[in-house]
């Protein structure tokens, strides 16, 4: 294996000077090739199309819930909605009228779009539209459509003070992997691998897992799930989300989720999902602006954005074996926190020595395949 590459060391926390902060201010400017700044790790829509606002100028800080009750050709449903920095959210409906009470529950990825509606994507056969509104403290239901509902009944999804996650139950697909005593999944609809929990109906999962000789593989598991908070399995880390199996339904030899194509490396705009770093996986700072890396299709160049700047570099690649040389940067200033976070990921980003893609995730991996750097293809981007 060649000797890895060694961009210049970064100081632990990125100190720009007043005279800079002012020209980045006006505009970016260039800094030295060879001046390394990283990609870091970015919800899908961190930004409004075309109007480059971040997402906490329109949503608020992240996460967030929001509740309210809006009228239904049944009767008041009570809704519930949790949006993730990552892209991700969970939403709940309770029927209010009916005895008992029934939820229907809901997972998938959200967006902002060019007209600044948030649109959730998941289990439904048609998106829900909301619009935000007062800098996230509200949301306004709309139409199917994405248009406002004329009614003089409530329309409205308040902010609550702080986030109070639903633990959301129902049939799920996902990609499911048992290595080392370590079971996980990869949820088809939002693209997050949690852990999955020794208990309920895990075991005759695990058996199917094991008969069908996959061998560290990933098989798509059919099940009803709950999401809720466990222990993490390692004493140091806190308590983290995880999937508990209710109810086992099937383990098939499909290695992708139904209708995903595995996209290739290049070519593909990815937008970074998980930064796997030694303190536990970290998420990115509300406030970054999207986060893409995409490798050109006819020469070993990258280009990206690292949440704060434009990024711009080289790369090389043998098979399996994948190292990233140093890349250059726009010398933007941006918060503190979004600027440590890049440093951070571009620290990951020079232990790169390979990659792998696994239905729509890319996942670049150190020495001895430890997982650095989750990605997931950008669906709405062109390749």
């Amino acid at each position: 294996m060649p000797h890895p590459l060694h961009p210049a060391p970064l100081p632990s926390s990125p100190v720009v000077p007043r005279r800079q902060q002012a020209a980045a201010r006006r505009g970016g400017a260039a800094i030295p090739a060879g001046l390394a700044l990283s990609l870091v790790l970015g919800a899908a829509p961190a930004a409004l199309a075309g109007q480059n606002k971040p997402v906490e100028r329109v949503l608020g800080p992240l996460p967030a819930s929001w509740v309210g009750e809006l009228p239904g050709a049944s009767g008041p449903i009570r809704w519930q909605v949790d949006l993730d920095a990552d892209g991700t959210y969970q939403l709940r409906q309770t029927y209010l009228n009916r005895d008992p009470e029934r939820g229907f529950d809901d997972i998938g990825r959200w967006q902002l779009d060019a007209e600044g509606r948030l649109v959730l994507r998941g289990g439904r056969e048609a998106p829900v539209f909301l619009e935000p509104m007062r800098r996230g403290r509200r949301l306004r239901k709309l139409d199917l459509e994405g248009q406002r509902i004329r009614s003089r009944l409530n329309d409205r999804l308040s902010r609550l003070s702080s986030p109070q996650p639903i633990d959301p139950q129902l049939n799920l697909e996902g990609l499911f992997r048992y290595m080392a005593d370590a079971p996980s999944i990869e949820l088809c609809a939002t693209g997050r691998t949690l852990p999955v929990a020794m208990e309920a109906d895990y075991l005759p999962l695990e058996r199917a897992y094991l008969q069908s000789r996959a061998a560290g593989a990933p098989r798509l598991a059919t099940l009803e799930g709950l999401i809720t908070t466990r222990p993490s399995m390692e004493e140091t880390q806190p308590p983290q989300r995880t999937l508990v199996v209710k109810g086992f339904s099937r383990l098939g030899e499909e290695q992708t989720c139904p209708g995903a194509q595995t996209p290739p490396l290049r070519g593909t705009s990815w937008r970074l999902q998980s930064l796997e770093a030694t303190g536990g996986r970290q998420q990115p700072p509300a406030d970054g602006r999207p986060v893409e890396l995409l490798f050109d299709t006819g020469s070993e160049r990258v280009s990206g954005s690292g949440g704060c700047n434009r990024l711009m570099g080289g790369f090389s690649l043998d098979g399996a074996a994948l190292r990233f040389s140093p890349l250059a940067s726009t010398k933007m200033a941006c918060s503190e926190p979004v600027m440590n976070f890049e440093v951070s990921v571009l620290r990951a980003l020079e232990q790169v020595r390979g990659w792998r893609i696994e239905g729509t995730t890319l996942t670049l991996m150190g020495e001895g395949g430890r997982a650095l750097l989750r990605y997931q293809a950008d669906p709405d981007a062109g390749g």
